[in-house]
């Protein structure tokens, strides 16, 4: 029976709360600390976890025996909180992404090598089953190859933090393609692996962009495949994938519970749900799976599902896209890009 780790929060917003919660339903974790440089901040949730928690204004304060943090600071503090925590022994669940920089991404992964210590990220999305189910669905070549594929996601709005550092292009490390298109991203390199090509079209002009446009080139199990992903902050989108594939139009709508829906070609009034057998419909807390697998990956149980060294890999796919990033002079057409491949 292992004792429980001690695990301090670092960056007390809103996000924080869920990661609090996930704390308290964790076998085999204990929230010990709750850390923000507004103090009343760190107290409320402190307060809201109840128990023996302490609050403090910076990790210097921290009580010893602390085994891990949740880094939930805004993006561009990520790299000096991380490091000051693997300097301490202390390893890392960073929220995503995992830094502002490809460089400050690097210097995290590698003072964790150093300490020999964990550092991962919180593509908390991963810990769906429809996600991993899909990954091994398309690794078995389950839908015959696939030739293309369209992702949209868009809101009016959507997540504001309390610090408002999202209205900040350098807190951020970018717009809406870091603040709701980098799930997606990393979902896909987990599915796809890395573009042989990408471009990316924004508003941005200097600041935070609310609408992206990003198209991708694969070499995917021997053959070309080609995708496109828009992201809007002024325009709500039903977020969802398809994916033409040789068996049909595979269709995966983005939330914990969603199926994976297959409309064979050949039977064009048909729809297929696929599903692992037995599974009981509920996906659990992808919070709470999240930091069950970091605690696992502590212990040195198993890797953790994304580790510092594949959120490396979409930071360089970000810094990638923003570098060669086209401007475009007009809004463009909000037509959904999935319904050329099925109506939604």
């Amino acid at each position: 029976m292992h004792n429980p780790l001690n695990i301090a929060i670092v960056g007390c917003g809103r996000i924080a709360q869920r990661h609090a919660a996930a704390c308290l339903q964790t076998e085999g974790a204990r929230l010990a600390a709750a850390v923000d440089a507004d103090l009343e901040r760190a107290r409320s949730l402190a307060r809201l976890a109840g128990g023996d928690v302490q609050a403090a204004t910076s990790i210097d304060e921290l009580p010893g025996g602390i085994d891990g943090a949740v880094i939930a600071t805004p993006n561009h503090l990520h790299c000096e909180t991380a490091i000051a925590c693997l300097k301490r022994g202390i390893s890392v669940l960073i929220e995503k992404p995992l830094a502002t920089t490809v460089a400050d991404g690097e210097a995290i992964h590698l003072e964790a090598v150093k300490q020999g210590r964990v550092a991962c990220v919180g593509y908390s999305q991963r810990h769906r089953p429809n996600v991993q189910l899909m990954k091994r669905l398309l690794e078995r070549e389950h839908f015959g190859a696939v030739k293309r594929f369209a992702y949209q996601c868009g809101s009016r709005g959507g997540w504001s933090p309390l610090s408002r550092y999202n209205l900040d292009r350098q807190s951020v490390g970018g717009g809406v393609l870091v603040v709701m298109g980098t799930h997606f991203l990393d979902r896909m390199l987990h599915w796809f692996g890395y573009p042989r090509e990408a471009a990316l079209v924004h508003d941005g002009a200097g600041g935070p962009e609310a609408n992206a446009f990003a198209s991708f080139r694969f070499d995917f199990g021997g053959r070309q495949l080609e995708g496109e992903a828009r992201f809007s902050k002024m325009t709500a989108m039903t977020p969802v994938i398809a994916m033409d594939a040789e068996a049909g139009t595979v269709v995966l709508a983005d939330h914990d519970r969603a199926q994976i829906r297959l409309f064979p070609h050949t039977e064009p009034g048909l729809a297929v749900v696929l599903q692992d057998r037995g599974a009981s419909g509920d996906p659990g807390d992808i919070f709470q799976l999240q930091l069950a697998d970091f605690v696992a990956a502590c212990r040195g149980e198993r890797e953790p599902m994304s580790p510092s060294a594949s959120a490396l890999e979409s930071l360089r796919l970000l810094e990638t896209l923003y570098a060669q990033a086209e401007p475009f002079d007009a809004p463009r057409s909000p037509v959904q890009p999935v319904q050329e491949l099925i109506s939604l």
